[in-house]
């Protein structure tokens, strides 16, 4: 698979890279939308003899600017960087973004990011999507972008949007999906099954004890999940190509977490394999098929029995994949 490394600035590519050229924006999800703009980028770097790179913020503009309302992520870090590798990038520039950078004019960004440094690589070209902006209150926008990197020498490519139901491609639309609980729909978006991403820690261990299913746990609250309830999955350890046939439970566990309800919780119980240790491990699990909802058993017996039946579902919605 192609490497794509990640740096914090160009600067660090000075004395490494020649030139380059640079798709800018927050590449949540690195959905069908954002591939065309990869695929362009590439297009790009042939014709300018230049490397391909990407250039996004880390953590996202909203989750700085408005935290209490900033958007779920599609895709965490790993991810990101392991799909933009896929798609061929060879950089992956993962700017910090803070108050005082927000405050920055789209000239300022521009003439700060790319072009300050003699040093730095020459930047021949861009990509954007045509809906991006940038810049302080968000006033610069992809055709400023165009104009202002002419003086530079550097040229611009403006990316139309991706549609898919008549309706553009976008993030906010795919985690609305994802969120209503339809994954095939978010799936054609992503060009990819849904997928959450973590690192398993140590849980209660009832699922082990009481119910005699024994789970890998993780949780994170910055990622989007789907309706709770379980699904059948794949899961793959993170840096592994093979993936094993799974059942997930995404929710807060009311039968079991009785004191922790409200906290988000993924449980994968690996159906082969099961003697795979995944404590302290990063694991992907991609959500195949909605099963049930998540709800309160009368016991844990009930839920037991639940489990099991679960579990030949699960067999045989996987089985025809």
């Amino acid at each position: 698979m192609n490497k794509c490394i990640s740096v914090a600035s160009l600067a660090e590519l000075s004395g490494k890279v020649e030139r380059i050229v640079v798709a800018i924006g927050v590449f949540d999800g690195v959905h069908r939308g954002h591939q065309e703009i990869f695929r362009q980028l590439l297009e790009l770097a042939r014709e300018k003899n230049a490397v391909p790179a990407v250039l996004f913020f880390e953590p996202f503009p909203k989750t700085v600017l408005f935290p209490e309302s900033a958007p779920k992520k599609l895709t965490t870090i790993e991810q990101k960087r392991k799909l933009l590798a896929e798609a061929g990038i060879s950089y992956s520039i993962e700017m910090p973004f803070t108050h005082e950078l927000a405050a920055e004019s789209p000239e300022q960004f521009l003439h700060r990011t790319f072009f300050q440094c003699k040093e730095y690589p020459q930047v021949v070209g861009f990509c954007v999507g045509k809906n991006w902006h940038f810049g302080c209150k968000n006033s610069g926008d992809a055709a400023f972008l165009q104009k202002l990197s002419r003086e530079y020498g550097a040229e611009a490519w403006i990316v139309k949007p991706v549609w898919y139901q008549k309706k553009m491609i976008s993030s906010t639309r795919i985690r609305r999906v994802i969120s209503a609980g339809k994954l095939s729909e978010a799936s054609e978006m992503l060009g990819r099954p849904v997928a959450l991403c973590g690192t398993v820690i140590h849980g209660l261990g009832k699922a082990s004890g009481e119910l005699q299913c024994a789970t890998a746990n993780f949780i994170d609250s910055t990622l989007q999940y789907p309706p709770f309830g379980v699904y059948a999955a794949y899961t793959r350890l993170w840096n592994e190509k093979k993936c094993y046939r799974s059942i997930v439970y995404i929710g807060d566990a009311p039968t079991i977490r009785k004191n922790e309800i409200g906290r988000v919780v993924t449980e994968i119980h690996l159906l082969q394999e099961k003697e795979i240790d995944l404590y302290g491990k990063c694991v992907e699990v991609a959500l195949i098929s909605f099963l049930r909802c998540s709800r309160k058993f009368a016991s844990v017996e009930a839920l037991k029995q639940q489990v099991a039946e679960d579990i030949v579902q699960t067999n045989a919605v996987l089985e025809d994949r």
